[in-house]
């Protein structure tokens, strides 16, 4: 019996974190312009959206 969802591939797993890392770059960059705190807001940023990133990969890749 074949699975019955869409098949995984390697390239939705990358866009996912893809985006979750520039949706984090853009937030960061909002908050520290108006913080006048670029910098520290934009590291944060990136963390942020890498770990939301990998965390949607992993929701979405949950039952392989």
């Amino acid at each position: 019996m074949s699975p019955s969802g869409p098949q995984p591939s390697p390239a939705t797993a990358g866009m996912l974190v893809l985006s979750g890392l520039v949706l984090g770059v853009l937030l960061g960059v909002l908050v520290g312009s108006l913080l006048d705190a670029m910098g520290p807001a934009l590291v944060v940023g990136v963390l942020v959206g890498l770990v939301a990133g990998v965390a949607a990969v992993v929701v979405r890749f949950r039952d392989l």
